[in-house]
């Protein structure tokens, strides 16, 4: 009785195991097929000047996009909100705040996540770098002295960013997120323009 009993145990567990190796290996052929073939397309919704001429040192730029998200798989996926970062030339710029809120994808369709949200301080040197940089490539015709103190390039650099200045600077900026399926992380970029 003993040997029976051990017998069908062992083969329980043996059954168990398979169907286990079995699960994990069709769930790591599908988060593949999910990561191969998932699409993303990052629209900037807005971008626009938060503060005032008379204290530029405490005005942002606030730069809004959404974020959609296709799955061609036959999979339901999801996955925690993606950690987002806008850079420029490679350097980060901002990033998105930390979200706990989980994104699903039905087999065979698509998810949009509406207005990421990215706040670019002015009053940071870093920054003010950057965005000097961006205004003189858009062909603004503003100079900024790199030699002027900080608050006078910002002053500057708040009166150059006009609406069609920052259309100008959309294209220059790069979206970089990354996302968690199951523990397989999938990284993308995209420029903005």
């Amino acid at each position: 009785m003993a040997k029976l009993s051990n017998i069908l145990i062992g083969s329980a567990l043996a059954i168990g195991g398979g169907y286990l190796i079995y699960k994990i290996a069709n769930t790591a052929a599908e988060v593949k097929a999910f990561y191969d073939q998932l699409s993303i397309n990052i629209k900037p919704r807005t971008i626009k000047l938060d503060g005032s001429i008379l204290s530029p040192l405490k005005a942002k730029l606030i730069i809004t996009i959404d974020v959609e998200f296709i799955n061609p798989t036959k999979t339901s996926i999801s996955f925690q909100k993606p950690y987002v970062v806008l850079k420029y030339k490679g350097s980060e710029l901002t990033r998105s705040k930390t979200s706990s809120d989980i994104v699903t994808i039905a087999a065979e369709g698509a998810s949009r996540i509406q207005g990421i949200t990215f706040e670019i301080p002015l009053g940071d040197i870093n920054t003010i770098t950057m965005l000097t940089d961006m205004i003189q490539t858009a062909g603004s015709g503003v100079f900024v002295d790199r030699n002027a103190g900080l608050t006078t390039n910002v002053t500057t650099v708040f009166r150059a960013l006009t609406n069609n200045v920052m259309t100008k600077l959309l294209p220059q900026l790069e979206v970089s997120l990354l996302i968690y399926v199951g523990e397989t992380p999938i990284s993308y970029n995209q420029k903005l323009g």
